[in-house]
């Protein structure tokens, strides 16, 4: 397990700082996700991106599902990263295989979740309805996670708004869905965190 431990602390910690070094220099656009990090990498956890309330924020609606909800590819980085941190820290402690697996699931379990009420709520503090409302209509950006048609469940965008990428959650009156990566532009915000998007 050395060796997994290893794989996922250096790929979940380069991840990070690629998020990390992307979002500081207002890198955004197409090949890039809200993270900074690019599209091909995302974990497509759309189960359930249907149906979700309109005042709804863009964390998605995973069934109901409190883990999925928090999944995104911010936290999973972090979680990977963890998750082999953790590992590492209980072979030095020379745990046992199953406290050591334990402990690096417990830890990549918390990073997600640390990672994703932090975020959530530097966006309660910095979102401003208004300033949101003016700058978004007419931004351009491309699908995160795919879109059903005609309004029929919800997806994820990114829009390059206001010198940095927004993530939103996204509907779109387009008579056929709008897959991952199509580029869309802001139609009009439906919530503060939803946009309704058609196809560019």
């Amino acid at each position: 397990m050395t060796s997994v431990y290893w794989f996922c602390a250096i790929l979940g910690s380069t991840l990070v700082l690629l998020q990390f070094f992307a979002t500081l220099f207002g890198l955004g656009g197409g090949d890039l996700d809200a993270d900074g990090v690019p599209d091909a990498l995302d974990l497509d956890v759309e189960t359930g991106t249907d149906g979700a309330e309109g005042g709804e924020a863009a964390d998605g609606d995973a069934s109901g599902v409190p883990f999925l909800k928090a999944l995104s590819l911010r936290t999973a980085t972090a979680g990977a990263a963890f998750f082999g941190l953790g590992g590492l820290a209980g072979e030095a402690l020379s745990l046992g295989k199953g406290a050591t697996a334990g402990l690096a699931i417990v830890a990549g379990i918390a990073a997600i979740y640390g990672v994703y009420f932090l975020f959530r709520t530097l966006s309660r503090f910095s979102e401003d309805g208004s300033i949101r409302e003016s700058t978004a209509v007419g931004a351009t950006g491309t699908v995160y996670l795919r879109i059903p048609a005609k309004r029929s469940g919800r997806g994820k965008v990114v829009v390059s708004q206001q010198g940095r990428s927004m993530e939103y959650a996204a509907e779109t009156d387009d008579e056929s869905e709008l897959a991952t990566g199509t580029p869309i532009v802001v139609v009009k915000l439906i919530a503060p965190s939803t946009a309704l998007v058609a196809r560019r």
